[in-house]
């Protein structure tokens, strides 16, 4: 039904209503009004026919008055008694007459009266009648009676006449009148009888116009549902797939085409069996299938979509992407699952992944090699250099190292739209990141003949990934160089705002066309998209830019004009600390305790030591503190205010730029503590009270990289260049025993057992995590593993290792740093138990 028709609809639907109630309403009042009529017409032919009983018996009394006189005058005449039969009938039915007459006119006050007179004057009449019979019989003669009664009689029958012919006239009168008043009663009934009749005619026609209307929107509307059912099931049928619909029970109520084809069944098969035949999408939780889906799902108000496992009717299982939706019927509440087949998206990821994994194991290698002996070279591994070469050196180690950037694009790219991108914050100055960015495009910019200066700079401390910043930074002034007009200036300022800081690129180059501003931050956008374009490029720099400062918290966007160059702007949140540098006091230790002597104490102890320490009350506080400044170790109490030290360590280790920050355990339970927190690396466990010496030891161990035995190390690696440079770095820090395979890195650990062993994935007989289980030391202890590699690690082996580093992601510094800190760690705690 279509919306238009909807509110019309409804207000004939309720003229419908008014109208089948005034029909019956109307022939009730139309039989009202009739009965009424009818008895109307009853009661005046009652009165009617009383009012001419009334007069005839009026006449009746009269008459019998005149027999009465005329019987008595023929007796007087000729003395013969047979005249006298009506006088003696009229005195013998006077009397009933008179009561008669008396019952008829009895509730007429004026007809009563007048009867009460007629009564006087009747036996006036008859005792002059009965005084002249005697009077006869005594012999008086006729016309005596006749001069001495007939005068009297003669008036008495004068007022008798007079009093009938009143009430005879009263009594027409009143019949008259009540005539009237009936008549004028059935003229205004036979009006309103015939309005009602009139009403009711409109009525009904109104109501076979409003049923003949009803019954064509009816028409109407059915044809437009049997219209859109036909499209929604050439829809439902023709969609590439899965369409479920399901009852509130879980039972399958309709199934589309795509769905016989998907799962092997066909919908009659499928008709009222439950959906887990197909896909068990509510496991979990007891009790009615919408109970159990919400338990497992999730509410389904906004819908939501789940990856699960499909299972043909051959038994074959294939995963799939399942939307789930709630439907309201009056039945309850119904769902809707659409179902796609992921399994080629999966071979195709899986294709993605085994390629992205061959780029980064086959370019990232031998760039590593390049750019760790272009360091070892610019660090004076080979010996001093003469000024020129060492300058050659360092103009090539970064670009060496721009070049693994610009690598890295697609793989950053990938690693994106996987979630899988991940940040190593620190504490660091903008100022600085401009710099080494300008000096990094410096060769770029001189080749295309334009400067990169450093204009207004001041101290702007952040917490970010260096080498992310200034890919950032580094993208935005080879753009910025690359359409700029030779000749011309690429400026970088640095601002310190109120909460941000804000560093500038500003370019003299043609501005940014109005058309391509909406998608300059789009993945391969170009503003010149032609084949022939005269820029380079992949299109990915800034979309890889933006996407770096957001994950930082920060924003990158642009004003431009054009014909006037176009500034690119990249903020970043201040830190709430400065930044620490290489010419701090010492090294820099946080000590999480909410007892104020406590801390105090501890402090005041490191401090002689040499420590610069700070104090953290609660959970909240330390990981404040961490995000927002570097400490080289943390001193960790277990029983803290908003959570226990066992969570706090467990956060440090999943923070960015802190995951491998040494922890020392102080805790006047530290031996229950231990054992909620055995897979946790800390360096030491110490109760309370303190013993100082024992707590110098841990916390000096911090820093200590060379003992008097150096520790082992076994660099497994199928590249001897990457053998060799990391063994030079390393040099100072541990033995290192190379292994180019894993049946040699066997043969090492059968003549002797190291105290570290830093791993790559990829080795030609093998992958290097087959190792993982033949590293034990003898004594029931795992000797700790950092794996080194181009390849990405699973991540549900990561618990088996000490650290994952990428190659061309971490530098060999950061390597050296790492096996400093395990191996140092390792010492303390063979100390630890040896005391």
């Amino acid at each position: 039904m279509t919306p238009a028709r909807q509110p019309w609809l409804h207000r004939n639907n309720l003229l419908a209503l008014i109208a089948g109630v005034l029909v019956p309403l109307l022939l009730v009042l139309v039989g009202v009004e009739l009965v009424r009529e009818f008895d109307s017409s009853r009661v005046l032919r009652a009165e009617v026919n009383k009012s001419y009983e009334t007069r005839l018996q009026i006449q009746k009394v009269f008459s019998s008055l005149q027999d009465a006189e005329t019987g008595v005058r023929g007796f007087v005449l000729t003395r013969d008694d047979q005249y006298l039969e009506p006088y003696a009938n009229a005195v013998a039915s006077l009397g009933d007459q008179e009561s008669r007459l008396a019952d008829l006119v009895t509730s007429q006050k004026e007809q009563a009266d007048d009867l009460i007179r007629l009564q006087a004057l009747a036996d006036r009449k008859l005792q002059i009648l009965s005084r002249a019979i005697e009077a006869r019989r005594a012999g008086i003669p006729y016309e005596t009676l006749v001069v001495s009664s007939g005068n009297e009689g003669k008036i008495v029958m004068d007022n008798v006449r007079i009093v009938v012919a009143r009430m005879i006239d009263r009594e027409a009168a009143a019949l008259n009148e009540r005539s009237t008043a009936a008549d004028d009663r059935s003229i205004r009934t036979e009006w309103l009888v015939a309005g009602l009749f009139l009403l009711l005619l409109a009525v009904i026609s109104a109501t076979a116009y409003l049923t003949w209307r009803y019954m064509r929107a009816r028409r109407i509307i059915l044809a437009d549902l049997q219209a859109t059912t036909a499209r929604q099931k050439v829809i439902f049928d023709s969609a590439i797939d899965t369409i479920i619909t399901l009852n509130p029970s879980g039972s399958i109520e309709t199934v589309n085409a795509a769905g016989e084809r998907m799962f092997g069944y066909s919908a009659a098969e499928l008709a009222r069996r439950d959906v887990s035949l197909l896909i068990d999408i509510a496991p979990d939780g007891e009790g009615e299938f919408l109970k159990r889906l919400g338990a497992s799902q999730g509410a389904l108000t906004r819908g939501l979509i789940r990856q699960m496992e499909g299972l043909r009717r051959s038994g074959e299982t294939f995963p799939v992407d399942v939307a789930l939706g709630a439907m309201q019927l009056p039945t309850g509440t119904h769902v809707v699952a659409v179902v796609r087949d992921i399994s080629e998206r999966r071979r195709i990821e899986q294709l993605k992944d085994e390629f992205v994994s061959t780029v980064s194991h086959e370019l990232r290698t031998p760039l590593t090699s390049i750019a760790g002996s272009l360091g070892l070279l610019s660090g004076g591994a080979a010996g001093p250099l003469p000024e020129k070469a060492a300058r050659l050196i360092q103009i090539a180690q970064s670009n060496s190292q721009r070049l693994v950037r610009l690598i890295n694009d697609i793989l950053d790219i990938e690693k994106i739209e996987s979630g899988k991108l991940r940040l190593d914050l620190a504490p660091l100055d903008l100022r600085e990141i401009a710099e080494r960015s300008i000096e990094g495009v410096q060769g770029y910019a001189r080749e295309l003949g334009v400067v990169v200066a450093l204009g207004e700079a001041e101290d702007a401390p952040v917490r970010g990934d260096a080498d992310r910043l200034i890919q950032v930074v580094t993208n935005l002034l080879s753009n910025a160089s690359k359409f700029s007009p030779a000749g011309g200036v690429v400026t970088v300022t640095v601002d310190r705002e109120t909460r941000l800081a804000r560093l500038s690129v500003v370019d003299q180059g043609p501005g940014i066309p109005e058309s391509f501003r909406s998608r300059i931050f789009s993945k391969f956008a170009q503003a010149d998209g032609s084949d022939t374009r005269a820029k380079g490029g992949t299109g990915l720099g800034l979309a890889i830019a933006r996407e770096i400062a957001e994950r930082h918290g920060g924003r990158l966007w642009f004003e431009s004009a054009e014909g006037e160059g176009a500034t690119f702007h990249l903020d970043l949140p201040l830190a709430d600390a400065p930044v620490a540098s290489a010419e701090d006091d010492g090294p820099r230790l946080l000590i999480v305790e909410d007892d104020p002597d406590a801390a105090d104490i501890l402090r005041e102890m490191l401090e002689r030591d040499g420590f610069a320490a700070h104090i953290a009350g609660s959970t909240r506080d330390a990981l404040v503190a961490i995000r927002s400044a570097h400490y080289d170790a943390c001193l960790v109490d277990l029983q803290l205010p908003d959570a226990d030290g066992i969570s706090l360590i467990r956060e440090i280790r999943a923070t960015p730029g802190a995951h491998d920050m040494p922890v020392v355990v102080v805790s006047g339970d530290a031996a229950h503590g231990k054992a909620r927190g055995r897979s946790l690396e800390v360096l030491d466990w110490l109760e309370k009270p303190v013993d100082q010496s024992r707590l110098r030891a841990a916390v000096t161990a911090i820093n200590r990289r060379k003992g008097d035995v150096r520790p082992v190390v076994l660099h497994v690696d199928d590249d001897r260049d990457i053998l060799e440079v990391t063994a030079a770095a390393l040099s100072d820090a541990a033995e290192i025993l190379a292994a180019e395979s894993l049946a040699a890195a066997r043969a090492v650990l059968a003549k002797r057992k190291p105290d570290l062993v830093v791993l790559d994935l990829g080795l030609p007989d093998g992958s290097g995590l087959e190792l993982l289980n033949e590293l034990g030391d003898g004594a029931g202890h795992m000797i700790p593993v950092i794996v080194y590699s181009a390849q990405e690690m699973d991540a549900a082996l990561a618990d088996r290792v000490e650290a994952v580093l990428t190659k061309s992601r971490t530098s060999l510094a950061g390597l050296a740093r790492t096996v400093r800190r395990l191996t140092d760690a390792r010492k303390t705690l063979e100390t630890s138990g040896a005391e």
